[in-house]
């Protein structure tokens, strides 16, 4: 398949997983550190530095690409661990160092120069820092901001990246990270103890509570998420196809489709697409009508099933019991179809006006939905039996009586309907209660993802930040800023999982990026 991102970070470690317990900050005992105090206290604290036999630090002096390796070995607990000859040129068996280096190549955190070499002794620069440091700690994320002298094709980026991405460094304030520049002991003394301790990284005003983990070259045309794995699924309008994403291996896979695709959804192992063979029109009417329905295997990723429908489908839904519920792009007052996801025999129709969208209540025993192209909006519910075919169907009981935006979302324990105008309905069974007004959120939203565990419901409407509510009051509680603007969102996990429209700093091109805010638990 075609790669569908641009750049993404390799791995997604959150900081809270790199906080080791920590004894607090402390003052060192060296004789020659008058700045940096906490953090090298905090590292001889640690077991981590040493010093010299006379009681100094010698904290200006560059340290040594094999100092900053026994560093990170000391923080790991790691002694000798038996493990191969890396082979270098200038480190035989024997030599001072040698296990050390021997076990830093074998977990990956150095690789040694082109040259064969390692150079135990020679100084380290930010950039070479940088990658040991991600390397060894499994740093995963992007800082949208960057570097000025940190371009994106350079070896570097995808290590400094994570770096200022975990606010481990801001760089400089002419706004450099100076990549060549060697270090001080001093100075990766400070980082390592910024990495491991979060108490010591600095303030940074661009840094929002979100992490950018991953860039994508997509087109969003809808999207959905497994129940219970880490699994997004995105239907794709530039490639036509529809996209599995695992958020916590980034590894993807896609379905290409051979008919332009309108929407999808997850149900129990397969994703139902829409498939159009026209152009939604007023005039394209139902007895005319043309389309068809496709089923992936969502395991296996690859195509099951497809047929042919009479009507133009515009949004698609299923009830994971063989049954396929289709609405109208087309004609005006149309027609909702189901069908028997096996045959493709149609089940049942019932009469709503085209371009509505739908949604499945978690019972799995009756659909909402909601015009877009007509004023005032108007909701509708239709119910259907054990094989599929509908039993009854009726409207809201307001008629332009409250603000309606295009979509409806109904929270997952089944019991209100939000809408993106910021109004909210009850979803009941009794036909006097159900679609009837509950409240207004304090504004409109775009996208919406509940943890109903903590009583929480998140919204974003085109901003760069999220607005968590109580689900009880329905009232705001707080903000999360982002990188950018949030159009699709997804709570799993404990985590809030967002796909916002991002642009790096120095391009005009906006990008999919895949933002995530991960909750402390108790």
């Amino acid at each position: 398949m075609k790669k569908a991102f641009v750049f993404l970070s390799t791995v997604a470690l959150t900081a809270s997983l790199l906080i080791h317990p920590a004894s607090g900050k402390a003052a060192t005992a060296f004789t020659d550190v008058s700045t940096y105090k906490e953090e090298i206290g905090y590292l001889t604290n640690q077991n981590i530095i040493k010093g010299y036999p006379d009681g100094t630090f010698k904290p200006d002096q560059p340290i040594k690409r094999l100092q900053a390796v026994q560093m990170i070995l000391r923080e790991m607990g790691l002694g000798d661990t038996n493990a191969s000859n890396p082979n270098f040129k200038d480190v035989q068996p024997g030599d001072y160092g040698y296990t050390d280096i021997a076990t830093a190549v074998d977990l990956g955190i150095i690789s040694g120069k082109p040259d064969g070499t390692f150079d135990p002794w020679g100084t380290l620069t930010r950039a070479q820092m940088a990658k040991i440091l991600v390397n060894a700690y499994d740093l995963g994320g992007i800082y949208p901001y960057g570097f000025k002298d940190v371009a994106p094709d350079s070896w570097a980026f995808e290590f400094i990246s994570p770096l200022a991405a975990n606010n481990i460094t801001t760089g400089y304030g002419d706004g450099t990270f100076k990549p060549n520049l060697p270090l001080s002991r001093a100075h990766f003394s400070v980082f390592m103890a910024r990495l491991l301790n979060p108490d010591f990284r600095p303030d940074n005003p661009l840094a929002a509570d979100s992490m950018l983990e991953g860039l994508f070259d997509l087109k969003i045309q809808d999207t959905d998420i497994h129940p219970d794995e880490p699994i997004i699924y995105v239907l794709d309008s530039i490639d036509n196809q529809v996209v599995a994403l695992n958020y916590e291996t980034y590894e993807m896979a896609a379905v290409p489709l051979k008919l332009p695709a309108e929407r999808m959804t997850y149900r129990n192992g397969k994703i139902y697409v829409a498939l159009l063979k026209g152009q939604h029109s007023y005039t394209w009417w139902t007895e005319d009508q043309e389309g068809a329905i496709a089923i992936i295997d969502a395991n296996q990723m690859k195509l099951e099933n497809q047929f042919n429908i009479d009507l133009d489908p515009f949004d698609i839904a299923a009830d994971g019991k063989g049954h396929v519920f289709v609405t109208s792009g087309s004609g005006q007052h149309t027609n909702m179809h189901s069908y028997n996801e096996a045959t493709g025999e149609k089940l049942g129709e019932r009469r709503l006006y085209m371009q509505s969208f739908m949604q499945m209540h978690p019972s799995l025993n009756r659909i909402y939905t909601i015009d877009t192209n007509v004023s005032p909006r108007d909701m509708e519910l239709f119910q259907f039996d054990e094989n599929g075919q509908f039993t009854s169907s009726y409207d809201s009981p307001y008629h332009g009586d409250y603000d309606l935006g295009k979509d409806l979302t109904i929270s997952p324990d089944g019991k209100y309907i939000f809408n993106s105008a910021g109004n909210v309905f009850r979803a009941t069974l009794i036909k006097d209660s159900d679609m009837s007004y509950v409240g207004k959120l304090d504004k409109a939203y775009k996208a919406i993802a509940f943890d109903l565990e903590k009583g929480e419901f998140y919204t974003s409407n085109n901003r760069d930040y999220i607005t968590a509510y109580d689900y009880t009051t329905f009232k705001p509680k707080y903000q999360l800023e982002t990188y950018g603007k949030p159009d699709y969102m997804f709570y799993q996990n404990n985590k809030l999982l967002v796909f916002s429209t991002i642009q790096m700093e120095g391009s005009n091109v906006p990008y999919v990026g895949l933002e995530t805010i991960e909750f402390e638990t108790e």
